[in-house]
């Protein structure tokens, strides 16, 4: 008997083989794969997890383009901590360097949010280790983490949860988004203009501008973001992990 902790709160790994005179090991089963048609962003979790009441570890967090098509342009990613913990960032390990990154924590740092900007052929995979922190308390409660991007076509592998002391639970597919309105529907080139985008299924939600992230922050039910410097008529399209949303267009005035 092999019995095998893993920090980070994984249940331990138990494996008792018997053998028998005469009898076969029978080969385990494998569960079939479907490739995605079309851009299909995956997101997953592992790592070190926080186990002490005051601890100082990383977690990784993987993004992978698994359908049959490039995933190109924005992936926003997201992740939110239980009470208790907090983050100081992430740091980006993917090379080479043929992609923009950014990344905002909120002020109680339980909550960060990364863009990253780049074209992934199918297979490609890039990963960000987010540094965590426990202060006092033992950890406990459910490390989340989503993806969006505009042209996913498979929102099921959208949302990675991990229950502190126990492991991954199992997936879940977000809502589909909705749009019922958006104002104001003009502002001056410079950007700077406060946006409303109304609906549902917001929840981690972001605005596009054209191809532009607009920042801001969304509710289940609204968006505020502040829009972005362009010219002429854009089109807007809300994006969260369960798909994206068409808006009203926003037209720039000199």
């Amino acid at each position: 008997m092999i019995t095998r902790l893993v920090r980070g709160g994984l249940a331990a790994a138990l494996a008792v083989t018997t053998l028998t005179t005469g009898a076969a090991l029978a080969a385990p089963a494998t569960a079939a794969t479907t490739t995605v048609s079309g851009p299909d962003v995956t997101v997953t979790q592992a790592g070190n997890y926080p186990i002490f009441p005051v601890d100082s570890t990383n977690f990784a967090v993987t993004w992978k383009s698994t359908g049959t098509a490039d995933v190109t342009g924005v992936t926003r990613l997201t992740v939110d901590l239980p009470p208790g913990l907090t983050t100081d960032g992430a740091l980006m390990y993917s090379t080479p360097y043929d992609y923009t990154f950014s990344q905002t924590v909120s002020p109680d740092g339980r909550r960060l949010e990364a863009v990253f900007t780049g074209t992934r052929a199918p297979g490609r995979s890039d990963f960000m280790k987010v540094m965590v922190r426990s202060h006092g308390t033992p950890p406990s409660g459910v490390i989340t983490v989503t993806a969006a991007n505009k042209d996913d076509v498979d929102p099921s592998d959208n949302v990675s949860r991990y229950q502190l002391g126990s492991g991954l639970l199992p997936a879940v597919t977000p809502a589909a988004p909705t749009v019922t309105g958006t104002t104001p529907g003009t502002g001056p080139a410079a950007g700077g203009t406060a946006v409303t985008i109304s609906g549902t299924g917001l929840t981690n939600g972001f605005a596009l501008f054209g191809n532009t992230p607009a920042t801001g922050s969304c509710t289940a039910t609204a968006c505020t973001v502040t829009a972005p410097a362009g010219t002429g008529s854009v089109p807007v399209t809300l994006v969260t992990p369960g798909g994206s949303a068409a808006a009203s267009s926003f037209t720039y005035t000199p």
